[in-house]
């Protein structure tokens, strides 16, 4: 009788240990592939996590120089060299916030709308006039955070390292852009309503990544900082005088500025009738066992 005892002991904790590892080397949570975040009731999608290319390539910097013979190598060392990074996964508003959003933002906080453009404000156009700071504080209150420099050019470009959201060809149709963001007299009309080029989003189905509003990302600038960046979770230097935009606006001039790789910044208390912002939402961390 003992002998069956110690055999059904030894069968328990057989067992035991077989579901436990099980249980630990099973697949992380799956997660939905769009969101609604109910502070501001703006909709998400999932980027998962992985490698993506991020930055210029030599052969897409000598492509760029070759099509403009003026410009120069050196204006566009900060985004080389090329390279694979990681990220962990996280939530992106789909669009660029908009007028209604941040109205109610500053409803909530009592923060002080911007000045008004002169196209005067419409409710499903982005916020624009915007800074820096402006839009932390709004992150802030909706439970987000500004986008990390390469967590913007991910979702913008996905994995491949196209020169485009759509793709490696310049489509002025697929954005707002200075060509269409004018009137027939030159006065601008500025942006337009969020998701106005379906044709133009990105491999997640992000809009407005290229052209609408420029868009300020959490990292400060740094003009060599691709050179000694992490490769895994980049969150720019930790310290600067300019914070990083992102995509381009409606009053950029030619394909250059639409590109994913271009960046560009401002100070944080900077801003402008092109420069608005999105949010990220991240993903906790699996809690240990």
């Amino acid at each position: 009788m003992q002998k069956y005892i110690a055999m059904f002991f030894v069968t328990c904790v057989l067992c035991v240990t077989y579901w436990t590892t099980k249980a630990a080397s099973a697949d992380p949570p799956a997660y939905p592939k769009t969101k609604i975040n109910p502070k501001d009731s703006a909709e998400m999608v999932l980027i998962p996590a992985g490698e993506f290319l991020m930055g210029t390539s030599e052969n897409q910097l000598a492509a760029v120089l070759k099509a403009y013979p003026t410009m120069k190598r050196e204006w566009f060392l900060d985004e080389l060299p090329q390279r694979k990074v990681e990220l962990d996964a996280y939530y992106i508003y789909i669009t660029e916030v908009t007028v209604a959003q941040y109205r109610k933002f500053c409803t909530a906080t009592k923060h002080a709308m911007p000045k008004e453009p002169p196209w005067k404000w419409q409710d499903n156009q982005p916020i624009v006039n915007v800074s820096w700071n402006d839009a932390k504080a709004y992150a802030d209150w909706a439970g987000a955070s500004l986008p990390t420099e390469a967590q913007w050019e991910k979702a913008a470009r996905g994995t491949d390292g196209r020169v485009f959201p759509w793709g490696d060809k310049w489509d002025a149709a697929r954005c707002a852009n200075k060509s269409n963001s004018y009137d027939e007299y030159g006065n601008y009309i500025g942006p337009k309503s969020v998701a106005s080029f379906k044709a133009g989003a990105s491999p997640y189905g992000i809009e407005d990544m290229a052209g609408n509003t420029c868009e300020w990302c959490a990292d400060w600038y740094g003009k060599d900082y691709y050179k000694i960046a992490p490769l895994k979770n980049p969150t720019g230097p930790k310290t600067g005088e300019k914070r990083i935009l992102r995509g381009g606006s409606w009053n950029n001039n030619g394909p250059v500025d639409y590109r994913g790789a271009c960046r560009d910044s401002n100070r944080p208390d900077g801003g402008g009738a092109d420069a608005g912002f999105r949010c990220v939402v991240l993903i906790p961390a699996p809690q240990a066992q």
